[in-house]
C-alpha cells in the first residue's frame, strides 16, 4: 500500500505525502495519501465482494462502495503514532468488522462471523503472495505496508479474486443446483425451486418422517386460506393455535440463526424428475421458514434422506 523510493519525492503532489527516514536518511518511505486511500480502496471492494462470494452473502453496489471508503480510511493508521500492538489488533478487527456491516449489513452473527473471517483472510493471503518472491514490508500498527507500485497490489488482489471465481465455479453453481419440483400439500400442488442440501437432515420427531423446508413468503399466495391465516400469524408473533384438520407438528431444526421449531405440515408428495425419470417421495412434512431469499434462490430445501428415499 505504500510506494519506496530513495530520491526525493516530488515537490507537489496531488494530496499530502509523508516520510519515514531510515539509515540516517538514505532511504525514505514515501506515502502519497491519494494512492494509499484509492488503492485499499479498490482491494475493498475486491475483498468484500470476495468473502460474500465464498460465503453465499449479497450485496447492493452502494453498499460494497461504502464497506470499501471504510476499509479505505482504516488505512490512514499507517501514518499514526505506533500504538501497542493490543490498541492495533483491537483497531484492526473493528474497522474490518465496520467495512464488512457497511457493506452487508446484519446477516446475522455466523454469517457475519464468516464474512468478516473470510475478509481478514483474503488480506492474509494477498500479504502472503506479495512476500512469496521476498519482498520486504513494514508494520505500523498492524497495517502492512509493502515497497510495491499500486498496480502490483492490484493485480495481486484481482488474481485472489479471479482464482475464488474460478474455484467456485468449478466446483459447481448454486443456482444451476437448483431443480423444478412441486410439493403436493393440503390438497394443493406447489410448484418449488428444490435445492438438494447434503448438509440439511431434519425429521419430524413423533413419526420420524422426513422433512422438507419452505420458504413461507415465496408460496404464501398459493397456500390454502386456513393455512396461509395459520403461518402468516405464527411468524408475525401472534402465536395463535393451529386448526386441527391442519395436523401441525412443531419440528426442532438448527439454522444459521440458531435452534428453533418450525411449524411442519404433512405433505401428501413431493415429486421432481432427474435423468429422464420422475422421482416421488410419499409420507414428508413440510417446515415452513420465514427467511430471506437465500442466494441460491430456492424456495424448497430437501436433504439426502429424502432425495434417496430413505
Amino acid at each position: 500500500m505504500a510506494k519506496r523510493k530513495t530520491s526525493t519525492p516530488t515537490p507537489f503532489p496531488l494530496l499530502p505525502w509523508y516520510d519515514i527516514s531510515k539509515g540516517g536518511g538514505c532511504i525514505k518511505t514515501v506515502i502519497y495519501l491519494d494512492v494509499l486511500l484509492l488503492t485499499n480502496f479498490v482491494l475493498g471492494t475486491l475483498f468484500l465482494l470476495a468473502a460474500g462470494l465464498v460465503s453465499g452473502q449479497r450485496c447492493s453496489g452502494g453498499r460494497a462502495l461504502c464497506g470499501a471508503a471504510v476499509a479505505a480510511a482504516s488505512s490512514l493508521a499507517l501514518l499514526a503514532p505506533t500504538a501497542p500492538w493490543s490498541v492495533g489488533l483491537l483497531y484492526k478487527g473493528g474497522t474490518g468488522a465496520l467495512a464488512v456491516a457497511a457493506a452487508y449489513g446484519w446477516p446475522g452473527w455466523r454469517a457475519f462471523v464468516r464474512l468478516l473471517a473470510w475478509f481478514w483472510l483474503l488480506n492474509l493471503m494477498l500479504t502472503g503472495a506479495v512476500l512469496l518472491p521476498g519482498a520486504r514490508m513494514e508494520v505500523n500498527n498492524l497495517s502492512v505496508y509493502l515497497p510495491l507500485s499500486p498496480e502490483v497490489l492490484l493485480v495481486s488482489a484481482g488474481c485472489v479474486y479471479g482464482g475464488l471465481t474460478l474455484a467456485l465455479h468449478l466446483l459447481g453453481d448454486g443456482k444451476k443446483a437448483c431443480f423444478p419440483a412441486e410439493l403436493e400439500i393440503a390438497g394443493v400442488v406447489l410448484p418449488v425451486r428444490a435445492f438438494h442440501d447434503t448438509g440439511f437432515g431434519v425429521r419430524e420427531p413423533l413419526s420420524g418422517c422426513g422433512v422438507v423446508l419452505v420458504r413461507f413468503a415465496a408460496v404464501e399466495a398459493r397456500l390454502p386460506p386456513a393455512l396461509r391465516t395459520y403461518l402468516k400469524e405464527t411468524f408475525s408473533g401472534s402465536g395463535i393455535l393451529p386448526p386441527p384438520e391442519l395436523g401441525v407438528r412443531l419440528v426442532p431444526c438448527d439454522t444459521v440463526a440458531g435452534h428453533c421449531l418450525l411449524p411442519a405440515v404433512p405433505a401428501q408428495a413431493l415429486r421432481w424428475t432427474a435423468r429422464g425419470r420422475q422421482q416421488t417421495r410419499h409420507g414428508l412434512y413440510a417446515a415452513f421458514c420465514d427467511t430471506p431469499p437465500p442466494p441460491p434462490g430456492w424456495t424448497l430445501l430437501v436433504g439426502s434422506d429424502v432425495m434417496e428415499g430413505s
